[in-house]
């Protein structure tokens, strides 16, 4: 029966889930086991196996315990009072709680401002400017990743949250139900560029941290609500403006305390148009 619990529970790991619903998934497999481990000690104790029937019923109370705590957060929304575990657990694992539990930030964070990259491609009119629609295949999600660990480790990008601590990520993120994501959202490619790939039929988003070494990110499938393909033909597209978003992120916890998770990166790009002549 174990055996069959732990082999859902591994074949979880294989699908992209949200971490809530993955969380209340691991819920219900837990309690099927649980239900079984009931049977199991009521039987033992039917039988008068007493010893191992009262460390089987041990085993069932922590673990009945944990269910609920675990039902109250992720189904409920809420944090139970009878949760005496999670704040010890975590001052084990280095963090620091304040007399009301919540957990009280290094300060580091909130120290360091938002950092805003002073690369520009140019000044462009407003009303010349319009949202595009990025898509990103594999390929070009593998370069993006790689990209932006290269701006991490130069120190063009950072991973500060915008200098909120974990009190305050958890604050906004009660009052959005968004999460907060790790790399700063003025995160600007120090280079940028648009470049029609005739092959393929598309334009194509490099970014780099110069044009020597630069790479395919993304490319365009809208502009506004007009597909790309009608507006190249009628519009010469210059990329007026790119910032790298999502990436890993963190969502609110118990107590205080939040929890790390993973996403692609994405790309928000604004273009700026002008109407073709008749030789282009």
């Amino acid at each position: 029966m174990f055996s069959f619990l732990d082999m859902i529970n591994s074949s979880l790991s294989y699908f992209n889930l949200d971490a809530k619903l993955k969380a209340r998934i691991y819920i219900g497999i837990a309690s099927a086991g649980d239900i079984y481990l009931v049977y199991v000690t009521f039987r033992l104790f039917a039988n008068q196996v007493w010893l191992r029937g009262f460390l089987y019923c041990l085993a069932m109370v922590a673990i009945t315990y944990f269910l609920y705590l675990n039902f109250v957060y992720y189904f409920l929304g809420k944090t139970s009072q009878l949760d005496f575990i999670s704040p010890r657990f975590a001052k084990i694992t280095g963090q620091k709680f304040d007399s009301n539990g919540k957990r009280v930030g290094s300060g580091r964070a909130a120290q360091a401002g938002p950092v805003i990259a002073n690369q520009s491609n140019g000044l462009f009119s407003g009303d010349n400017t319009i949202p595009a629609v990025v898509a990103i295949d594999d390929y070009e999600q593998h370069n993006l990743q790689r990209v932006v660990d290269q701006l991490l480790t130069n120190g063009i990008f950072v991973n500060d949250y915008n200098g909120l601590d974990e009190a305050q990520i958890v604050a906004q993120y009660n009052e959005t139900g968004k999460p907060v994501q790790a790399l700063n959202t003025h995160s600007v490619p120090p280079y940028f560029e648009l470049e029609h790939d005739r092959l393929r039929h598309r334009l194509e988003i490099y970014i780099g941290i110069n044009q020597m070494e630069r790479r395919a990110v993304g490319h365009i499938v809208r502009i506004g609500l007009t597909d790309v393909h009608s507006a190249h033909q009628k519009y010469r597209i210059y990329l007026a403006g790119l910032a790298v978003t999502a990436g890993p992120h963190k969502i609110a916890g118990r107590r205080g305390s939040t929890i790390l998770t993973t996403a692609d990166y994405r790309l928000n790009a604004q273009v700026a148009y002008r109407e073709r002549n008749e030789e282009e």
